[in-house]
């Protein structure tokens, strides 16, 4: 499979922001705000992550969105062919 440039700032944005998403939820363990719901967060490590990381990418869709792809001109079907005299 070919990965075009779209692809491959999409999958890097979504790295970035599940990396970011692991490092605020390991944070968010540790606040005294979130005393109470400590023992839920840490049950549902998996999921609170994956929700945060979600998010953080739907914000930096609306923030940054990706460039738009440039539609190419179809190739000409009769190319590489010589005409036969």
């Amino acid at each position: 499979m070919e990965w075009n440039m779209d692809r491959k700032q999409a999958a890097g944005r979504l790295m970035l922001c599940g990396g970011l998403a692991a490092v605020l939820c390991g944070a968010a363990v540790k606040l005294p705000a979130l005393e109470e719901h400590r023992p839920w967060l840490e049950e549902h490590k998996l999921e609170v992550g994956a929700v945060t990381a979600a998010a953080l990418f739907g914000l930096s869709l609306l923030v940054f969105p990706l460039p738009e792809e440039c539609e190419e001109e179809e190739p000409d079907p009769c190319d590489g062919y010589c005409p036969v005299e």
